[in-house]
């Protein structure tokens, strides 16, 4: 079972990145996670939000993410602490 986290984006880095505040870790995450985390969609499950990296603008990224409460699954880290996560939408309160 993989680690999850679930905060409020914050802040777009790319088409296929952003920034989320950490609010919530699942208990039993294998690993620790800062209040802030850089996350790499690896697959999404948004509202509004395209499947198709092309196809994200900045604009979509910003309605779609930022303070949005989301669910980040995480596949891996990279060298540089970049998340690799299925990102969706987590609902308010909702985990």
């Amino acid at each position: 079972m993989s680690d999850i986290i679930w905060g409020n984006g914050n802040q777009i880095l790319s088409n296929d990145s952003f920034e989320i505040s950490v609010t919530h870790r699942k208990d039993g995450n294998k690993d620790n996670y800062s209040d802030v985390e850089k996350i790499r969609i690896t697959e999404a499950d948004v509202p509004g939000l395209p499947q198709n990296v092309a196809e994200r603008t900045e604009e979509v990224m910003k309605s779609c993410l930022i303070d949005a409460f989301l669910k980040c699954e995480i596949i891996s880290r990279d060298d540089s602490g970049v998340l690799s996560s299925k990102v969706s939408h987590s609902g308010v309160g909702g985990y």
